[in-house]
């Protein structure tokens, strides 16, 4: 019995010390930026092309994002900002076929 509680004290020991740094690596994948381009794609969904300060490439699906009050990226110029996760392609055209890469957006905020 006591090696049982000495092991559930080490393990709760380490749980406390480490936990915090678990919450931060959660908050990894935030981007938020101004959007210089807007393509709406063949495979409906959204490609926004995201500048700084957490800018990248990224794209909207009405399956996957999560979307607030003003709703998915619209056009240039709109801020976004929001949580993104697995890779994903956007079909701009089937012949040529042309696709462009991102990320999807899990979350999304914008402004109007």
């Amino acid at each position: 019995m006591k090696k049982i509680s000495k092991i559930t004290f080490v393990l709760l020991f380490f749980i406390s010390v480490f936990f915090p740094f678990f919450n931060r690596a959660e908050a990894v994948n935030v981007f938020g930026g101004q959007a210089s381009q807007v393509i709406y794609c063949y495979n409906d969904v959204i490609w926004a092309k995201v500048g700084p300060p957490r800018g990248g490439k990224y794209i909207w699906s009405p399956a996957v994002t999560r979307t607030y009050e003003y709703g998915p990226p619209s056009h240039a110029g709109q801020w976004l900002l929001g949580l993104f996760g697995s890779p994903y392609v956007c079909v701009v055209t089937r012949f040529p076929y042309i696709l462009f890469p991102g990320n999807f957006m899990t979350m999304l905020g914008s402004s109007r």
